[in-house]
């Protein structure tokens, strides 16, 4: 087995000082806790008192708006990193509490997370809130601050590395058609499919079958009504069917899968890793993103979007494959998008 590497990892290891359930810790040890638990709270409340006074100034322009929100992401990730987990977790309720958190829901990408129409967040609506940008599309209805704080959030960092993912497997695609033919694809948790807007292998049909599979109903609608046309077949599955074995679709040579792993436990994304594996052709390809860790939207998304994902470095990719025999691995290759945001692994069948 080869592994190529194409950026140094970061090993991110979180602090966890206050535990509640710990009935053996000193006095010193919850005194020192609690200083820190005010202290993160006084630094809040500053930060959102300060971007509440900016949000509501009459004339304040889109500019404006934009670095209070900016001033505001930075803000929440640095107090997420000076506090432990149960101490953080008091600080999103302080957060929720405070009228900037229906300010910011006036963005209408922060409210459908928050909101969670379908169940969870970062549904297929709100992905094609962020291609909207490059492709055009008309924004949703919102404020004037709504919108201003929309532009922002569909532009920072975490929504520029999921553009940077849909690049990325559109061109995947497109090199594999082009090297081979006869390929049969899977997308699992496809979503919308939007790379098939991007990438000229689909749209000319040079694949021998695309599957495109996902558990909500209404992404797979949109996915037949879109890219019919062009052969890409709608399969609803959820992730216990994919664990199970229970789905029977034969072997592919591509399978692909964007963003199903951000929620997913060690365990069963090491499961499912090795099932989807199993579902290779000899010579085929897994390919599996995720968000790295420490992103620069974090604390923002865990306040006021409650989106909670499962975030992994290099080596977290690696242990993915744990379950797969390293005899019937033939490649592995790690590969970071531009902005470090997010990143792919790739596993080749031998």
């Amino acid at each position: 087995m080869r592994i190529a590497s194409t950026n140094n990892g970061k090993r991110v290891v979180g602090s966890s000082r206050l535990n509640t359930a710990n009935s053996n810790k000193s006095t010193g040890e919850k005194t020192s806790e609690t200083q820190a638990l005010v202290q993160g709270e006084q630094r809040l409340l500053t930060v959102l008192d300060s971007v509440q006074a900016d949000f509501e100034i009459p004339s304040a322009d889109a500019n404006e708006i934009a670095m209070a929100v900016d001033r505001l992401f930075h803000e929440l990730r640095s107090i997420r990193q000076s506090v432990s987990v149960q101490e953080w977790k008091a600080l999103i309720q302080i957060g929720r509490q405070h009228p900037v958190c229906s300010l910011v829901h006036q963005d209408p990408f922060t409210a459908r997370a928050f909101n969670k129409p379908r169940g969870y967040a970062g549904d297929a609506v709100m992905m094609d809130y962020i291609y909207g940008r490059e492709e055009d599309w008309e924004r949703p209805a919102a404020t004037r601050l709504g919108e201003a704080i929309f532009r922002y959030t569909t532009g920072a960092p975490a929504s520029a590395g999921v553009r940077e993912r849909r690049c990325y497997v559109a061109e995947l695609l497109d090199g594999i058609a082009k090297r081979q033919t006869n390929q049969e694809v899977l997308a699992v948790a496809a979503g919308h499919c939007r790379e098939a807007s991007l990438s000229l292998a689909i749209r000319r049909q040079q694949f021998d079958r695309f599957v495109a599979m996902d558990a909500d109903q209404e992404s797979l609608e949109e996915v037949r009504r879109c890219y019919g046309r062009f052969g890409i077949d709608p399969e609803v599955a959820n992730i216990r069917q994919m664990l199970s074995g229970k789905i029977k679709l034969g072997k592919f040579d591509v399978i692909y899968s964007t963003g199903l792993y951000d929620y997913l436990a060690e365990s069963t994304a090491a499961r499912l890793t090795a099932n989807l594996f199993e579902c290779l052709n000899p010579g085929g390809k897994l390919v599996i993103a995720n968000f790295l860790p420490e992103i620069r939207d974090i604390g923002y998304m865990e306040m006021f979007m409650d989106w909670h994902l499962i975030y992994r470095d290099r080596t977290d990719m690696l242990g993915l494959a744990s379950q797969i025999p390293v005899s019937a691995i033939g490649e592995i290759r790690l590969v970071a998008e531009p902005n470090d945001n997010i990143i792919v692994i790739e596993i080749s069948k031998r």
